[in-house]
């Protein structure tokens, strides 16, 4: 195993792909989702900020990868996501999904939903967010520096 007691982050990953499957079960996708979508409630952040805020929070590097009107694409790798992805059989990327969306729905005023799928060869993560641009949700202003 590539992550041990001395890799950074070690109890986050621990807790995220060996406790909360078995706490959670076949609700595990969409339970993180919504705490991922709860945490950027309370982690408000500019949208130029996101790729930061993934990182201080050790979920990796995130990267827009492309945009339309109502889809967006962007790509989660890093260590801690090929560690994730090499040592544990169905490592669970809602959580970074839930909270990709609520911050872009919060930044951007329409409903934001959002997906993860695994890219094996690649070593990372490819999350697509759908946007409805004619269900308008209230801008957030008061955001974390």
């Amino acid at each position: 195993m590539a992550i041990d007691e001395t890799t950074p982050l070690f109890g986050q990953i621990a807790l995220r792909d060996l406790v909360l499957p078995d706490l959670l079960g076949d609700e595990q996708s969409d339970i993180l989702y919504w705490a991922g979508r709860s945490l950027a409630e309370k982690l408000p952040t500019k949208e130029a900020d996101i790729p930061g805020l993934f990182a201080q929070l050790g979920l990796g590097t995130l990267a827009n990868q492309s945009q339309k009107r109502q889809q967006r694409e962007y790509r989660l790798d890093g260590s801690t996501v090929a560690a994730r992805l090499k040592d544990f059989d169905k490592p669970d990327f809602q959580l970074e999904a839930g909270l990709l969306a609520q911050l872009l729905q919060q930044q951007l005023g329409v409903v934001v939903e959002g997906n993860s799928q695994v890219l094996s060869r690649d070593q990372a993560v490819l999350i697509t967010i759908s946007l409805d641009t004619r269900d308008k949700q209230p801008i957030i202003d008061d955001l974390i520096d």
